[in-house]
């Protein structure tokens, strides 16, 4: 049975309660909320090239950088909205990331692309955007926000920050039979 939500896992925040459903707001900014939250690279080195196809360089690790969320085994979300808030530092705001799903945490579906976004442009902004196309009508077991290319910081491009997020849409819980 799918149970309606307008809120889920509203990790270090909350927005106004004043706000209508769904919320979007593209400038939303407020003095409360938390600072220090960013999720930092890790540095993947590639799948192994042969031999004849390596060059100069084909061993650099890259960075990847992504914040993720694992509801557990019993429980999906069929997402259809979702939320970040940029932290409070003066730079770092992210232009291209994805939103994606997974029942295993292995194999990702991209649910929401965003390529030279520009909505977060100040300290503690919100950005909220709809999960639409077929992506939407799929649960998840795991969320998780890629980092794409670097943010706008100067000295830490690979460090995604974020004072929270929020995922909206349908909840439920598997039975004990179906997993």
């Amino acid at each position: 049975c799918l149970q309606s939500t307008h809120q889920l896992l509203p990790l270090c925040g909350r927005l106004p309660t004043w706000l209508p459903w769904p919320r979007c707001p593209q400038a939303l900014v407020s003095g409360q909320f938390l600072n220090t939250s960013f999720a930092g690279p890790r540095y993947i080195k590639p799948a192994q090239q042969s031999a004849a196809g390596a060059g100069a360089g084909a061993s650099a690790a890259s960075p990847s950088t992504w914040w993720q969320l694992d509801l557990g085994p019993q429980h999906r979300l069929l997402c259809n909205y979702y939320t970040i808030r940029h932290d409070g530092s003066q730079d770092g705001f992210v232009r291209s990331w994805v939103l994606q799903g997974s029942n295993d945490m292995q194999h990702w579906l991209d649910l929401r692309r965003h390529l030279n976004d520009s909505a977060i442009r100040l300290p503690g902004q919100y950005g909220s955007w709809p999960v639409s196309g077929p992506a939407a009508s799929m649960p998840f077991r795991a969320f998780r926000l890629l980092l794409l290319g670097p943010t706008q910081s100067r000295s830490s491009p690979w460090v995604f920050c974020l004072s929270h997020w929020e995922l909206y849409g349908y909840f439920h819980k598997l039975s004990s039979t179906s997993t």
